[in-house]
């Protein structure tokens, strides 16, 4: 397995000894940056996004609490925890650091067992703090019959996706003859339809250990699927194998037996449709071609249309390579 990231970590201070003690005691866990006066800190913040700041209040043109100030007034620093590291030890510039936005205050000379406990808590309560945020934003884009993420966060997925240049593929399902089941069996059935297959690749992903899979509801019959380039075949079978074992439960015996439902088609006239099919349609984002969501969105509802067209549950595979 690779070696976990090291989290960033941003050390002002304009006494350079003070820079050493800390990049020493910190660098063995943190990979460790450091400003000597405020501009610079607070160019280097914006640059880099560090994961905590350590930072000195006496400093000469701008001291730490106008740093702090800054920090928290912009947008793109204002959530990256700062605690102030200092040899001001009264309880008013104590008071004052926190008014500013600090999460903490250590009086120097430091005690290095309590600087790196201080640290590691921070950055815990920070990492937790987001891993809400992203619960908290996955809730509110979830879809309500299957508590899957939706559109927003399904954009977001691939986006990131493209981004990070992983060999990942999207494999977008769609139901066919699913309108036709809800006409004539109702949409409350129609609805345990659509919570069977949300189960469906809920149990694929799980039988086959993916653990950064991701499952998202667009909303109705069509889902999104985001799985390691090298698995995508193998998903998409054993999801066809599943669902077609699985969803003749939703017939009556008659209809089963005879592998066809009488219903209505969209014109109002009555006809014989097979039973449900699951259509799915590959896209492999891992070769490089595609640079924004919507490319890769227009590819996968090209290619569902390729699936579609194939009889029973199918699974079509959009290779597409940059020399194309």
């Amino acid at each position: 397995m690779p070696d976990k990231i090291k989290q960033k970590v941003l050390i002002v201070d304009d006494i350079k000894d003070n820079i050493k003690v800390l990049i020493d005691l910190l660098k063995p866990e943190y990979k460790t940056f450091f400003a000597t006066n405020g501009e610079k800190a607070l160019e280097l913040a914006k640059n880099m996004i560090p994961d905590i700041i350590l930072l000195d209040i006496v400093m000469p043109e701008m001291d730490g609490f106008e740093v702090c100030q800054k920090l928290k007034s912009n947008p793109i620093t204002c959530d990256i925890p700062v605690i102030f590291i200092s040899a001001k030890s009264n309880i008013g510039d104590e008071k004052k650091g926190l008014e500013v936005g600090a999460v903490d205050y250590i009086t120097k000379p430091i005690s290095p067992a309590i600087v790196k406990a201080r640290v590691k808590n921070h950055l815990k309560l920070q990492e937790a703090m987001q891993e809400l945020k992203r619960l908290y934003n996955t809730a509110l884009d979830s879809n309500p019959m299957t508590g899957l993420p939706g559109n927003n966060s399904v954009a977001k997925q691939i986006k990131s996706a493209l981004d990070t240049r992983e060999n990942l593929s999207v494999i977008y399902s769609d139901l066919d003859n699913f309108k036709a089941y809800n006409d004539k069996y109702g949409f409350a059935l129609g609805d345990q339809v659509i919570k069977f297959t949300c189960q469906v690749f809920q149990n694929v992903v799980a039988e086959l250990n993916i653990k950064d899979a991701f499952i998202g509801h667009i909303g109705g019959d069509d889902f999104v699927l985001i799985v390691p380039s090298d698995l995508t075949q193998t998903v998409a079978e054993k999801i066809i194998h599943r669902f077609d074992q699985g969803v003749i439960k939703f017939y009556s015996s008659e209809d089963a037996e005879t592998k066809c439902i009488q219903s209505v088609n969209r014109q109002g006239e009555s006809e014989t449709f097979p039973l449900m099919s699951i259509s799915l349609a590959g896209v492999d984002l891992a070769q490089g071609v595609y640079k924004e969501y919507m490319e890769v969105n227009d590819v996968c509802a090209t290619t569902k249309k390729i699936a579609k067209s194939m009889p029973g549950s199918s699974f079509f595979l959009n290779r597409r390579d940059a020399t194309e």
